[in-house]
């Protein structure tokens, strides 16, 4: 109760409260346990993934800007998908039309739906597209919203490996 109080004389009560906000939200202590359901692909767990650097792009069917996008993202996952150090992969935020949606852009990496409460383990998502670059132990490492293209994104991709 004394240093309580010296505490709060000494106006440190606010440093806590912030540094203790700070590390309780901090979306590097990433939960990799979320289920993946596969839409062009086999479901599996972001689990499964870890020991690679993975890249998540996240995105919804009616966003033209997650269309703009896709070319980049094919071309990326086409240069990598045989490098066992990466994953790419696709995530809907809606399922309506997302097969149709998938062959008319022609998407060639992996696409996922995952429930909506797991969107808080990658750090929420206010914006699309989101893309969420992970490393190889599980720890988000950058989150890029809007528009990127191959060579930022492969850019930063090499910077893990």
């Amino acid at each position: 109760m004394i240093l309580f109080l010296v505490l709060i004389k000494m106006k440190w009560i606010p440093f806590f409260i912030v540094i203790f906000f700070i590390s309780s939200c901090n979306p590097n202590k990433n939960n990799m346990d979320i289920h993946l359901s596969g839409v062009n692909t086999q479901s599996t767990t972001l689990q499964s993934f870890k020991g690679k650097v993975i890249l998540i792009n996240v995105f919804q069917t009616d966003c033209p800007a997650c269309q703009e996008e896709i070319p980049s993202i094919n071309k990326l996952y086409n240069d990598y998908k045989n490098n066992h150090n990466v994953k790419i992969i696709g995530i809907s935020l809606n399922s309506n039309g997302l097969n149709a949606f998938i062959n008319y852009f022609n998407i060639q990496y992996p696409i996922y739906t995952i429930n909506p409460s797991d969107l808080s383990k990658l750090g929420g998502i206010a914006y699309t597209p989101t893309t969420i670059l992970i490393d190889k132990n599980g720890n988000i490492i950058e989150r890029f919203v809007g528009v990127r293209d191959f060579y930022f994104l492969s850019t930063n991709i090499n910077l893990l490996l």
